[in-house]
């Protein structure tokens, strides 16, 4: 019994000053690039940067991060591990939320691009949801969310969609259509939500 509390008490404070090491190993890394040099200096898959967005990601740890301060560590623990999250930057991003129907021009000809367009269009026009005319036409895997895009920033999709994306002149119920020259491709766009400014920070998560 007095082995079993001995082994206990050590384990625990072995335990304590291996996350004090931690933490404090962390001290000196402050971007991403020292960041990644980390992980790579660690060579650990658990080991990685990862992108909290106060829209996209609502569990405890996610808010308790977003709202703490850069530099700033939270520490999870579990009957096997310790991870350390330590954020490393934050941002208010530009981000875009639209719905839309993607034709392919590799699968496609011409002519049927331009019959499902305009059937698009009179079908909108003569009511029917948007989100059936995606499910329907989409060629996008998002068509099962009714062509949902969900908050993205800059570079997610092709620069002419992103392009009108953020064109202020487009008013929110307003449809529109954008065609990629390389690779072919037509867009019918529903703008959903106008422009948003959403907080985003990078996480370095370290399991040891």
């Amino acid at each position: 019994m007095k082995y079993l509390l001995t082994l206990t008490l050590f384990l625990t404070v072995f335990t304590a000053t291996a996350q004090k090491k931690l933490i404090k190993s962390l001290d000196t890394i402050t971007t991403a690039e020292q960041a990644e040099k980390f992980i790579e200096n660690k060579k650990s898959r658990n080991n990685k940067i990862i992108i909290f967005n106060e829209e996209k990601h609502q569990s405890k740890l996610a808010k308790a991060l977003l709202n703490t301060s850069v530099g700033s560590t939270e520490v999870v623990k579990s009957e096997f591990d310790t991870t350390v999250y330590k954020v490393i930057d934050k941002d208010n991003q530009r981000h875009y939320r639209l719905s839309y129907v993607y034709l392919d021009g590799n699968k496609l000809d011409a002519q049927t691009i331009v019959k499902y367009k305009n059937e698009i269009l009179q079908s909108y026009e003569e009511g029917v949801r948007f989100d059936d005319l995606a499910k329907k036409y989409s060629m996008d895997k998002n068509a099962i969310r009714g062509g949902d895009s969900g908050w993205l920033k800059e570079g997610n999709l092709p620069i002419e969609v992103e392009t009108e994306a953020f064109n202020l002149e487009h008013k929110v119920g307003q449809i529109y259509t954008v065609r990629i020259p390389e690779p072919q491709a037509y867009f019918v766009i529903l703008k959903t939500h106008r422009i948003k400014k959403i907080k985003e920070i990078k996480v370095l998560k370290v399991v040891d």
